[in-house]
């Protein structure tokens, strides 16, 4: 069956498709053949002719540890380094920072702010503004970190409280371009954790991002949240029944980016696949050589370049 999802073309087949080499007829004009939910029990099957069991859904997550200091000590040099220059520029133009409830007068002000930088996305999906009644009927467990110029919301973002999870989670977040060039994305997530560590919180998210890089999220976003100290599991793991598995195999470059990459599931004691936080990143690109070193940390498991024919975009 061939779909369409927000502009990434997808052919989804069965496990004995993908295994007899029957998804070959669906695989024109799309840029991922994809197993739904396959089996646990298939998955090294799928695996070694190239469709990669993964977790559908990716929660970025860090400790808000005892105190910025321990926060930071972590980060490489560099990454500390950038984010004292991020405090310095916003301090340099005059910026100032509150925190402050979500109700309707606040969203007046971000959901502008937020589809602006939606617009400028390839495959952008405005969430939040569909989201506003939900969040408003919540607003109690929300609180919105702001940056202004003056009177003008120039940076935000908002953010949801739980004590069941004991997490405080960044939910939608916007900057101006001239300002996100500024890295000022960085102060208002290092503002985000403060609070989250002041109020009692032992856990920060930045959200969640579908398991494609490439599509609706970029290459970049992975290497920035990484940067910042935090680490990407699968959602499952964090909120019981959310997300799924799915196998995919990526076969073109049409309305993703040249490189896309996915977070696949890496192999147990026994070499299986095994769904639990170990993960190994799986690179697809055209190109002869890539620089790894953006995407190159500490927690995963492993790192796959898997070249395919074509044309680069």
């Amino acid at each position: 069956m061939r779909t369409v999802a927000l502009g990434l073309p997808v052919a989804v087949v069965d496990v004995d498709e993908a295994l007899n080499g029957e998804w070959l007829a669906h695989s024109r004009g799309v840029d991922v053949v994809r197993v739904q939910d396959p089996p646990p029990e298939r998955w090294a099957e799928l695996a070694e002719i190239g469709f990669l069991p993964k977790p559908q859904v990716l929660t970025w997550r860090a400790a808000t540890a005892a105190c910025e200091e321990d926060f930071l000590a972590g980060l490489a040099r560099k990454d500390k380094q950038n984010i004292r220059i991020a405090r310095r520029r916003a301090k340099a133009d005059g910026l100032t920072t509150t925190i402050r409830g979500v109700d309707e007068t606040l969203l007046a002000m971000f959901l502008p702010l937020y589809e602006a930088q939606v617009a400028r996305m390839v495959h952008g999906w405005s969430v939040a503004t569909e989201h506003r009644d939900r969040i408003l009927a919540e607003r109690d467990s929300y609180f919105a970190v702001c940056v202004w110029d003056g009177d003008a919301l120039v940076g935000a973002s908002i953010n949801q409280r739980s004590r069941q999870r004991d997490e405080v989670r960044a939910r939608f977040s916007a900057v101006v371009p001239d300002q996100r060039q500024a890295s000022l994305t960085r102060v208002i997530y290092l503002e985000i954790v403060r609070v989250a560590r002041e109020e009692g919180y032992t856990m920060v998210s930045l959200g969640s991002d579908p398991n494609l890089y490439g599509h609706l999220v970029k290459p970049g976003l992975f290497s920035f949240k990484s940067r910042l100290g935090f680490v990407p599991v699968p959602s499952h793991l964090v909120d019981a029944g959310s997300g799924s598995d799915q196998a995919d195999r990526i076969t073109a470059f049409t309305a993703i980016t040249d490189p896309s990459f996915l977070l696949s599931y890496a192999p147990g004691a026994d070499g299986r696949p095994e769904r639990g936080p170990r993960l190994a990143l799986d690179m697809y690109t055209t190109a002869r050589e890539i620089d790894r070193r953006p995407y190159t940390v500490d927690y995963l498991v492993d790192f796959h370049v898997h070249r395919l024919e074509g044309e680069r975009r």
